[in-house]
């Protein structure tokens, strides 16, 4: 059985915001919430940019302050708690990213996925540390190499980070296959790239955008035997004309 190389995404695919971080950082300030939460308002407000950008013109340009606040309120934080947090948040992630965590389900499933000989690859829109966030929750060792738009000079979706990256692996795009969770830099940058996508949509908000969408990377090892037994029951290139 032959598989796809995989290109994965980073933020929201195999690593997330600290939500215990978050949530006890929260506490401090009086605010009792479930880390759960988090990482549920994490995947909403990346669902809320997408529909943003679905329908403008303009990029979206948010600082990293304001997206800690914005996920903070969606996951139920008072509007004080989350103001008051965001200082300690950004300065924590200015010495170590606040995106140095991951699920056990992560190492599982990249686990099983190299047991079945399928090769991967990060390439992430990140600040340049991206390697070091996914050597501190113990990624790494399953990955071939880190494409860090940081240090590439280019950032998804624009097509260049995938060209980027395909030219260093020695491969062709029809031999590849990107996985990701924000649907306007992963999807569409992948496609862009001439590189078949799926998105990942853990709490269903996707419903009636074209393409692939699974839960999560647990998902991809059953997704892949079915794609290599009939790969045309499946649109990898739903944004191929954005």
């Amino acid at each position: 059985m032959e598989y796809p190389y995989l290109l994965l995404d980073a933020g929201g695919t195999l690593v997330f915001p600290d939500q215990e971080l978050i949530a006890n950082t929260l506490a401090a300030r009086g605010c009792a919430l479930d880390p759960e939460r988090i990482y549920q308002a994490h995947f909403q407000l990346v669902h809320e940019y997408d529909v943003h950008l679905r329908g403008a013109a303009a990029p979206l340009s948010i600082s990293i302050g304001a997206f800690y606040r914005e996920m903070m309120l969606r996951a139920g934080a008072p509007k004080e708690a989350a103001e008051g947090a965001v200082d300690s948040l950004v300065a924590r992630h200015d010495v170590v990213s606040l995106w140095t965590y991951t699920k056990p389900w992560v190492a599982e499933t990249l686990t099983l996925l190299q047991s079945r000989g399928i090769r991967m690859s990060v390439i992430s829109n990140s600040d340049g540390r991206v390697r070091q966030q996914l050597e501190a929750c113990g990624i790494t060792p399953y990955l071939e190499t880190v494409f860090d738009s940081d240090l590439v000079g280019v950032e998804k979706p624009d097509p260049g980070i995938f060209l980027h990256a395909l030219e260093k692996l020695g491969l062709s795009a029809v031999e590849c296959l990107y996985v990701g969770d924000f649907y306007s830099a992963d999807v569409v940058g992948a496609n862009r790239a001439g590189i078949g996508a799926v998105h990942l949509d853990p709490f269903g908000r996707y419903g009636g955008w074209p393409g692939v969408h699974l839960r999560d990377i647990r998902a991809l090892p059953d997704f892949l035997a079915q794609l290599s037994i009939n790969p045309a029951l499946f649109e990898l290139f739903p944004a191929r004309g954005c």
